[in-house]
């Protein structure tokens, strides 16, 4: 079978590597490169770097969109196309390349967290279960019909980075089961349920910025959400404060309180208290609860969280 693949993270790497084992992938279309760092310098997506790698096809178009573009990826005369985090809309023309249409992988239980951020949505819900789900690409928003689900459970201490890792494999064995079986039209799709829809938004640095008048538990499952990026940060006196490994703690302290509890710096918040193992300093180096207490005793007399960061839009609506 021959194929069309869209992707850019490295949550399609995965995939990438399955299909072309497998498959004939004769194009992968991918996000044009960006700059990164402070010297601006040009770099790949991750999907470009896996398909010269693979000595696959590769087209970078700044809108797939375009008539030109278009007519490149048609070309190649797919008979199946498959999307995995490439981050943009496919418009009608593309959705037509091949009889069955695109289809598209998506990493929560639809029509739960549709958008940017469904890892980080479940995440940040304290959901005790996500999956991935692949539909058939239509023009709104992760709203196509189903095509196939893979449950799993999330574990009580799993990060956004654990939970990425486990959903682009389970992605790619997915895409791998059930490609063939519905390129050649032998699977029922099935709506979904657009009352039942929630939708995320895409993070934002300014996200990371942690409000202590909120529960433990809430804080918590949003450090869990954001980590590895944006993070969690607390600003204490003139320092801002990355919070880089956290747990639950059964302290019980003042909102903004923080104290040395064996290694762990506790800090209270409006209902229980976190427990900070690891902490970095802006522009500073990480170090353990311990080490950052003896560099920064004079913190620890602060209140924490002050003045309380700006109310951000919700991840979730």
């Amino acid at each position: 079978m021959r194929i069309v693949f869209f992707g850019t993270p490295d949550f399609a790497v995965p995939s990438l590597h399955r299909l072309a084992s497998d498959f004939d992938v004769a194009l992968v279309v991918t996000r044009p490169d960006r700059p990164v760092g402070r010297g601006g310098t040009l770099t790949p997506p991750p999907i470009a770097a896996v398909a010269r790698d693979l000595d696959l096809d590769l087209f970078q178009p700044p809108n797939p969109n375009k008539l030109e573009a278009v007519e490149a990826i048609a070309s190649y005369e797919p008979q199946a196309v498959v999307c995995v985090a490439y981050g943009r809309l496919l418009g009608a023309l593309l959705r037509r390349l091949a009889p069955p249409g695109i289809l598209n992988a998506h990493p929560s239980l639809l029509p739960a967290y549709r958008g940017a951020s469904p890892i980080q949505g479940a995440l940040l819900d304290g959901a005790s279960e996500t999956g991935v789900t692949l539909i058939r690409l239509v023009k709104a928003l992760d709203a196509g019909p189903i095509v196939a689900v893979e449950r799993t459970g999330i574990e009580p201490h799993e990060t956004a980075a654990d939970l990425h890792a486990r959903l682009a494999e389970m992605t790619a064995d997915l895409l791998l089961r059930r490609l063939p079986a519905w390129a050649a039209g032998q699977l029922d799709e099935r709506p979904q349920d657009a009352g039942r829809a929630t939708l995320t938004r895409p993070l934002e640095r300014a996200d990371a910025e942690v409000d202590l008048r909120l529960s433990a538990r809430d804080l918590y499952n949003r450090w869990r959400a954001f980590h590895p990026w944006p993070g969690a940060r607390v600003r204490v006196g003139d320092t801002l404060c990355g919070l880089m490994d956290v747990g639950l703690s059964a302290e019980q302290l003042e909102p903004g309180q923080a104290r040395m509890c064996g290694d762990d710096l506790v800090l209270g918040c409006g209902t229980g208290a976190l427990a900070i193992r690891a902490i970095q300093p802006a522009g500073r180096k990480r170090l353990d609860a311990a080490a950052f207490a003896r560099g920064y005793q004079r913190l620890l007399a602060a209140p924490w969280g002050h003045p309380y960061p700006q109310p951000r839009p919700p991840l979730i609506k």
